[in-house]
Parts: C-alpha cells; sequence; structure tokens
C-alpha cells in the first residue's frame, strides 16, 4: 500500500541563499496550479538576516502574477477548482490575520463570477496559532516566517504533522546536504523546488503518508508481494 496524503511543505532560506533566484523559484513552487499541488511550497522560513529583502521581492512577484483563463497561455493564475475551496482558504487568511499575521499583498477574493482569490502572501510569526502555519493550504497563499537561525529554521520546518517535500536554499552544498538529514521530510531539495521526478522516490513521513512511488526499486517493490521459500535438503 502507497499512501500520499499532502503536505504543508517548507521552502527554507539561509542567509548565503541566492535570493533572486530563491524568489523566483518560490514563486513558481507557490504559486504553480493556482497553489493546488500537494508538493508545492507553503510555508517560507526565512533566516532574518535574509528575510525583508525576501519578503518584498516575494509578495511584489506574486503581486504581479497575471490572472486568466486557464487556456489562456499567458495565464499564470488561475480560478481555483470550487467556490467553497475558495472560502475555506479565504477562512484561513482571516483566522491568521486574527491570530497576528500581516497580508503583504492579496488576500481578497475579486467580485466577479468563478472561483478566484488573489495571489497571497501573508508574514506570520513563528509559535503562533496562525493556520497558515499549520494547515496544508490548497490555493494561492503563502506563509513567510522569520527565524533567528538556521536551527531554528530547521526546528520550524519539523513542527508540522507533515512531511512530505522540502527545499532549502544555501550556497554551501556540504553544509546542505548536512541539514537535509535533519528535515523531516521524504523529499529535499537544495536550491531548487520539490517535483515529481521517475528517477527517485516521491512520497512521504508523518501524515503525509506511507510508502513510495518512482525512483525505480523503491517504487517498484511497494507494489510486489513476496514470497519466501526456504529448502531444506535432507
Amino acid at each position: 500500500m502507497v499512501l500520499e496524503l499532502g503536505g504543508s511543505d517548507p521552502f527554507i532560506v539561509l542567509g548565503d541563499a541566492n535570493l533572486e533566484k530563491a524568489v523566483e523559484v518560490a514563486v513558481t513552487a507557490r504559486f504553480q496550479n493556482t497553489g493546488q499541488s500537494c508538493i508545492a511550497a507553503k510555508r517560507f522560513i526565512v533566516v532574518e538576516s535574509a528575510a525583508t529583502e525576501f519578503e518584498e521581492r516575494f509578495a511584489t512577484a506574486a503581486a504581479d502574477l497575471r490572472r486568466g483563463a486557464p487556456i489562456d497561455p499567458e495565464t499564470q493564475l488561475g480560478p481555483m477548482a470550487r467556490e467553497d475551496l475558495r472560502d475555506e482558504l479565504a477562512g484561513i487568511v482571516e483566522a491568521s490575520v486574527s491570530a497576528g499575521a500581516t497580508v503583504l499583498t492579496g488576500g481578497k477574493s475579486p467580485e466577479e463570477p468563478g472561483a478566484w482569490y488573489e495571489p497571497t502572501v501573508v508574514s506570520a510569526a513563528a509559535g503562533t496559532d496562525a493556520p497558515v502555519l499549520r494547515e496544508e493550504t490548497f490555493g494561492p497563499v503563502a506563509a513567510v516566517v522569520r527565524v533567528a537561525d538556521e536551527a531554528a529554521a530547521i526546528e520550524l520546518a519539523n513542527e508540522s504533522e507533515f512531511g512530505l517535500g522540502s527545499s532549502l536554499w544555501t550556497q554551501d552544498l556540504e553544509r546542505a546536504e548536512k541539514l537535509a538529514a535533519d528535515i523531516e521530510a521524504g523529499m529535499v531539495f537544495v536550491n531548487a523546488m520539490t517535483a515529481s521526478d521517475p528517477r527517485i522516490p516521491f512520497g512521504g513521513v508523518k501524515r503525509s503518508g506511507v510508502g513510495r512511488e518512482l525512483g525505480g526499486e523503491f517504487g517498484m517493490r511497494a507494489f510486489i508481494n513476496a514470497q519466501a521459500v526456504a529448502i531444506t535438503e535432507v
């Protein structure tokens, strides 16, 4: 049995990250398919030294996304699947604001037909009860959280009942390899967004599921009934 049960994937940005590239990828990682993806980045955990610049760039890039019909090749953000899902997402943002979070951009439903919701970036403090830090926000809403250092970033990333994918941004690859081992997620992508790639195992830990798909032998063994045959010569 293999179960992929969704996630609240962290996108961790350390102080030495290439911020221009990190923001560019962050926008795609969060808002692809209008944010309706199990492996979309949802919690953007940024070390304090890089946080202000990341927030400003990220919010600006999100606000500039072109809304439109999904069949239009120029569209960067379409409507959500259903209006009730849009309303649920809007409720998560409202509850997060009530818990102390700040909307940096978006946060509203355009007054027009369809399940539309603006590309939204919310700044929330670690340790609060803001639902954007706990829920699987399945839509165009990103939560940005500032932390003091990389240790706090990893700790916050792991403070989730989910553990599907994760993204870690730093130019020190040796350091990244060590930190990746501490991240409680089935997948860690360094300086890249989480993706489904047939060459590597796909799946999560904790409430994000059990078992693995893809990845050659890893995925194949999940669907094989092993038979043990013991032969004794007498």
